[in-house]
């Protein structure tokens, strides 16, 4: 099976391809925060380490797709790709057998040019959410009818400028967005990381201070390549990388792109319920996307210097479950680096799917079980 050709856009898996090349330096410390060195380490094992082997294989004959920027998964096990961040390229809906179901186009709104998109959610009757900039100051979510029917626009209402990263809903329909606040002196490059619980009308109800985001601002400000770049020292990776999904406990689980990843169950009162990490257990790989089912939670990992990965799975207090591996072949991983395109979880039975390229780029599903 060769390499899958489909490129990735998404901020996490552009950076995990670039940025982490030029980091063998950085600093060993493996905890962040400055409360970590007094949490209890919960990244004991209760099952034996696994591979994850493929099982089957799901061709969508109708999409070929070489650019994907976003991906989600419902309940239903239907997957969203979004095909481009810049401009107002669809969200494509595929069932699990791969057939087009609903085509999303943020263009539907004739009264705002989408200029960026940056992350999907799902609300609480099927609706998808989309996190759109504008070609203007203010940032807004799109909310869509399950058949891809544009709903409605939400303008985000902090109170000051800012650039949202990621997106959640909670099943009563308020929305928690995650991103950073520019600095009041327009000299400082240095974001402040902000979240927020908003109305559905995108009205803000409450800031959520987050433990760690002080210490991350600082390594920020201080240029540690831990969440900074060569090409960019001033950003803040950590925040911006940022996943979020709704839980079946009715809590957002947000996870910041930090080694170990942060984890922070945020309930829609705005009360920060649990915090904990999850531990590669190797201080040069970097979370690059996590999936929620169920009780539990996975994370993909991605070491791609060595091109090797790991999925930590862990339950909704942080405690570790299983650590699954991809075969090698030759000193390879068997099916490429599946960490550009980790798509869906479901806990029972416990799947995993994978987006790929097949012949003449035309998308495929690889469904991956633990052996």
């Amino acid at each position: 099976m060769r390499k899958s050709t489909i490129l990735l856009l998404c901020i996490s898996c552009a950076l995990v391809a670039t940025d982490s090349r030029g980091q063998s330096a950085a600093p060993t410390s493996t905890h962040v925060g400055a409360s970590n060195a007094k949490e209890k380490d919960k990244t004991q094992e209760s099952s034996a380490n696994r591979h994850l082997e493929v099982v089957q294989t799901i061709g969508a004959p109708s999409e070929a797709l070489n650019t994907v920027a976003s991906l989600a998964c419902d309940r239903d096990g239907n997957l969203y790709v979004g095909t481009d961040h810049y401009g107002a390229s669809g969200i494509h809906k595929l069932s699990p057998k791969g057939e087009r179901i609903a085509l999303f186009q943020p263009n539907a709104n004739p009264d705002l040019k989408v200029d960026l998109s940056v992350s999907l959610a799902f609300g609480p009757n099927g609706e998808l959410y989309q996190l759109v900039f504008p070609h203007e100051i203010s940032r807004y979510v799109f909310v869509y009818k399950p058949d891809g029917t544009y709903k409605s626009a939400i303008k985000l209402q902090p109170g000051f400028p800012w650039v949202p990263y990621a997106l959640a809903v909670f099943p009563q329909g308020s929305l928690f967005v995650s991103g950073l606040e520019y600095d009041h002196d327009r000299n400082n490059p240095v974001m402040w990381p902000f979240s927020g619980i908003f109305s559905a009308d995108g009205s803000l109800l409450k800031e959520v201070k987050l433990e760690d985001d002080d210490t991350l601002r600082e390594l920020a400000a201080a240029g540690d390549a831990r969440v900074t770049s060569p090409s960019n020292p001033s950003a803040n990776h950590a925040i911006e990388f940022s996943k979020m999904e709704t839980a079946s406990d009715g809590n957002v689980y947000l996870m910041r792109w930090t080694n170990p990843a942060i984890f922070y169950a945020v309930s829609a009162g705005g009360e920060v319920v649990r915090r904990f990490t999850v531990d590669p257990g190797d201080s040069s790989y970097h979370p690059v996307t996590m999936h929620v089912s169920g009780t539990r939670i996975a994370v993909l990992f991605a070491q791609p210097q060595m091109e090797e990965e790991i999925v930590k799975v862990v339950d909704l207090e942080g405690h570790a479950i299983a650590t699954y591996y991809q075969p090698m072949v030759n000193g390879k991983p068997k099916y490429g680096m599946l960490s550009l395109a980790f798509a869906c979880y479901s806990q029972n039975p416990e799947r995993f799917t994978f987006l790929s390229a097949g012949d003449e780029d035309k998308l495929r599903f690889l469904i991956a079980e633990p052996r």
